[in-house]
């Protein structure tokens, strides 16, 4: 499974990720600091999953996904 992290916070985004790699033979394709760049990287390596955070600078979680799911 091909996942995204869409996380502000440095330590939690590392720490989920280092999750993944550890307990699962899942691979991590992008990573991103908020909605916008998450956009971004959601669109160039179509993940399978996307883990992210709700509250968000520039563009919540939540935002990011509707705008994700208007592309659909």
């Amino acid at each position: 499974m091909r996942i995204v992290v869409v996380e502000d916070e440095v330590k939690i985004r590392k720490g989920i990720i280092n999750l993944i790699h550890k307990h699962t033979s899942h691979s991590v394709v992008g990573e991103a600091s908020n909605g916008v760049k998450g956009l971004e990287v959601i669109n160039s390596s179509n993940p399978d999953l996307v883990i992210t955070d709700i509250k968000m600078p520039e563009l919540n979680g939540i935002d990011m996904l509707g705008a994700l799911n208007k592309k659909l």
